[in-house]
């Protein structure tokens, strides 16, 4: 699997869309803008293709991963970037995606390997050690997420399953639950750190059965609250955000070349997720990433492009602001916002690169 995707081309079979009115976005709507975003650092070090980036809750640390079985560091200083660490000596396979910790301090690292990886820095000397190798999952691990307290750590697997774990004493993780339900590989997890029900955890997966879940806490254990059905093939990617009142939203994306907007609703005594808006053909080739940041959501993919949406979180309306084509030399596999600086982003590609641009809004 290091030298193959395990990528599929959209599935004609249709769906059912679970909200009956859903904001159809018209896909040709805005003409991009061509200075949309400026590349200022392209970090080069792994010797093979880089597969997931993520950024330190206060922006100054950026991590990568990728089909060099490393791990790789880097220190920001404004616009300047430098290598900080390498961390290559925790797994014998692909290392598939990185998650920090909000202290950032801690490091998760899932890898085809099958394991999870947890990296502490030592608050001393800056040196890197392994905290924890969490074993259980039967194939390879694709995502991984802490949620807003550091006190549970989700990882999710080409075995179909979501593994909880739970940080005891800031020492070891203990498994919580196993999380069953999906048809096919879970790409991705993420819990809602951002809404004002955060505290409340819940969690979402995506699959390549074509749907996302949302998994919460009902006391005696973890069950799933909703299944979000609409995409037509792979989910790749999904997180969640929240509107100015702390409504939660979820942005997914996936190979049906869409970027989709859900909404929780109340009914009755229950918790209900809908679609909210769809926006079609955002890419010309599968969305394998979007992340969100206030009014924007930034998307990647097979096409090699990054896209940049307007996004009105109240509403779900999407519209394009513009793509930078050839974003990377091959596809670009991952995208995330510096949560510090809300007009800077990265991306992480099949050329081995990642890339830090300036957005222009």
């Amino acid at each position: 699997l290091t030298a193959a995707k395990n990528r599929r081309t959209p599935s004609p079979r249709r769906v059912t869309i679970m909200a009956a009115a859903v904001m159809q976005v018209d896909d040709r709507a805005s003409t991009p803008t061509p200075q949309i975003a400026r590349c200022i650092a392209a970090l080069e070090g792994h010797e093979e293709r880089v597969w997931h980036c993520a950024w330190s809750r206060d922006g100054t640390q950026l991590a990568s991963c990728g089909s060099d079985r490393t791990v790789r560091l880097w220190r920001r200083n404004g616009d300047t970037f430098v290598s900080s660490a390498t961390l290559d000596d925790a797994h014998d396979r692909t290392v598939r995606r990185v998650a920090w910790a909000p202290c950032g301090t801690l490091l998760a690292a899932t890898s085809f390997d099958a394991t999870c990886c947890v990296w502490r820095r030592s608050r001393q000397d800056d040196a890197w050690e392994i905290l924890a190798t969490l074993e259980g999952h039967e194939n390879e691990v694709k995502g991984c997420a802490w949620n807003a307290s550091a006190s549970l750590l989700a990882t999710c697997s080409r075995d179909k399953s979501v593994w909880l774990w739970e940080f005891v004493d800031d020492e070891a993780f203990e498994l919580l639950t196993v999380l069953h339900g999906h048809e096919g590989d879970v790409k991705t997890v993420d819990f809602d750190t951002c809404s004002s029900l955060s505290e409340d955890d819940l969690l979402v997966s995506c699959s390549y059965d074509d749907t996302l879940r949302v998994w919460g806490d009902d006391g005696d254990d973890w069950s799933c609250r909703c299944t979000l059905e609409g995409h037509t093939s792979t989910v790749w990617d999904a997180s969640f955000c929240a509107t100015s009142s702390g409504a939660r939203r979820i942005v997914s994306c996936g190979a049906d070349l869409s970027v989709r907007v859900w909404a929780e609703a109340s009914v009755g005594d229950a918790s209900k997720w809908v679609q909210l808006a769809v926006l079609e053909n955002v890419h010309t080739r599968p969305v394998y990433s979007c992340a969100v940041s206030g009014n924007r959501i930034a998307s990647c993919g097979a096409d090699d492009a990054l896209m940049l949406l307007s996004f009105d979180v109240e509403s779900g309306a999407l519209a394009k602001l513009g793509r930078v084509d050839a974003c990377h030399a091959g596809d670009a596999n991952a995208v995330r916002w510096n949560p510090a600086c809300a007009d800077m982003l990265a991306t992480a590609g099949d050329d081995g690169v990642v890339r830090v641009w300036r957005v222009s809004f």
